[in-house]
């Protein structure tokens, strides 16, 4: 499954940033999982293999920091709740 988005970022230099993205199963109360270690910011997609946890309140945690320069930021995007259904093994 394909993630993408779209990032509006703070005016920084980008070399010493990173995106994350996270799970959670229960509308963002919690985190799941991490989907991705660190990422450069400017790919906005991933190709993730959806892990067998059904939930129908799942959302991601985009987040976006850089080192010592902007805090790491959430991101998450309860607008976008979205169903895991369980395997069909």
């Amino acid at each position: 499954m394909r993630i993408e988005w779209t990032a509006n970022f703070p005016n920084v230099d980008l070399t010493m940033c990173e995106t994350e993205i996270l799970l959670s199963l229960d509308g963002g109360k919690t985190i799941y999982m991490f989907i991705t270690s660190s990422r450069r910011p400017k790919v906005q997609y991933f190709d993730w293999t959806v892990p067998n946890t059904p939930t129908n309140t799942a959302v991601l945690d985009i987040r976006f920091g850089c080192l010592n320069i902007y805090p790491e930021t959430p991101s998450l995007q309860v607008q976008s709740a979205f169903v895991i259904s369980p395997s069909l093994n």
